[in-house]
C-alpha cells in the first residue's frame, strides 16, 4: 500500500517537474505496459514534456503510446565529433549567422597543416536531463541495460519513482502496489491525487491492463473495489478491449546485440460498452 506522505511528496514533485522520463523494464507485463501507457498520457495531457522507454522495442497495436517509444535515452544534447589534432588545430571558434540563424564552428588549421577532413564528422546524441522519473515494473537498474549502464549518475541525482507490486530497493520513492488486482487498479487513486485526470486516453489503458491482470474480471484477486473501478474507468469513457487468449507480447530485440527476435500472436477482441 501507498502512504499518504508518499503521495504528497510525489504531487509536489510532480506538479513542479517540467520533464518526466516514462521507463519500462525489459520483459513488461500487459499490466505494466498500460500503466506506463496511462502515465505517459496523463503527463502528454498536461502539457508535460514526457519521454517514454524501454530497453527493447515493443508491439501492441492496442497501445498506441507505443509509437513513442524510444530505446535510448540520452537524446538531450547534440554531440559533434571528429579527429582532432591539437598539433595541427590552430583555433576552434564558433558564431551564429544573423541571416542564416544558423549555428558555425569553424575550426582553422594552422599554417602548413591540413583542413579538417569533413568525413571523420560525427552527430549523435547524448545526456538525460528529466526533473522526474517513473520506472514501472522495475526492480534491477541493470536490467534496464543500456538506459542504464552510463547514466548511473542521472539515476542517483534524479527523483526516481518506482511502481510495482512490491517495494522495490531502488528509487526515491518505492510505491507498492500489492494488495489490488493489477497495478492499473492500483494506481487509479495515485493518478488522480497527483493532478492526472482519468481522460479516455488515460482510462482506457488502465482498464485493459485491469482487464488482462484479472483474466477479464475472473480472477480471484477481483474483489468488489475491482469492479467498482471498472465502472469508474467506463464513466470516464474509457474503452473496454478483450483479448480471446492469455495476453502477451512481442519485443523487438537489439540486433547489434545478436539477439533473436520472439514474436507472440494474441487474438484481440473488441467489444462496445
Amino acid at each position: 500500500m501507498i502512504a499518504l506522505e508518499q503521495i504528497n511528496s510525489l504531487k509536489e514533485y510532480f506538479q513542479s517537474a517540467e520533464t518526466i522520463a516514462v521507463i519500462l523494464g525489459a520483459k513488461p507485463s500487459v499490466d505494466q505496459i498500460a500503466l506506463a501507457s496511462a502515465l505517459f498520457e496523463g503527463c502528454k495531457n498536461l502539457n508535460k514534456e514526457v519521454g517514454f522507454y524501454a530497453p527493447r522495442k515493443i508491439q501492441d497495436e492496442y497501445f498506441s503510446s507505443l509509437n513513442e517509444l524510444q530505446t535510448e535515452l540520452g537524446k538531450q544534447n547534440l554531440v559533434v565529433s571528429f579527429d582532432y589534432d591539437e598539433t595541427a588545430v590552430d583555433k576552434v571558434s564558433y558564431h551564429i549567422g544573423e541571416d542564416t540563424k544558423k549555428f558555425y564552428l569553424t575550426v582553422k588549421p594552422k599554417r602548413g597543416q591540413k583542413p579538417l577532413d569533413a568525413k571523420s564528422v560525427e552527430f549523435s546524441y547524448a545526456g538525460a536531463e528529466f526533473d522526474l522519473v517513473f520506472l514501472i515494473g522495475v526492480h534491477d537498474l541493470d536490467s534496464l541495460e543500456q538506459l542504464y549502464y552510463g547514466y548511473e549518475s542521472f539515476y542517483d541525482n534524479t527523483y526516481v519513482v518506482t511502481l510495482h507490486n512490491f517495494k522495490t530497493e531502488i528509487g526515491t520513492a518505492q510505491l507498492d502496489l500489492s494488495g489490488f488486482s493489477s497495478l492499473c487498479e492500483g494506481s487509479m487513486a495515485l493518478l488522480e491525487n497527483i493532478g492526472i485526470e482519468l481522460t479516455e486516453s488515460v482510462a482506457t489503458p488502465l482498464l485493459m491492463g485491469l482487464d488482462a491482470a484479472t483474466q477479464n474480471l475472473q480472477s480471484f484477486t477481483a474483489t468488489a473495489d475491482t469492479f467498482d473501478n471498472v465502472a469508474k474507468l467506463l464513466r470516464t469513457g474509457a474503452r473496454r478491449i478483450k483479448r480471446k487468449e492469455s495476453p502477451s507480447i512481442s519485443i523487438k530485440e537489439d540486433k547489434k546485440l545478436g539477439r533473436p527476435r520472439k514474436k507472440r500472436i494474441t487474438k484481440i477482441e473488441i467489444s462496445k460498452s
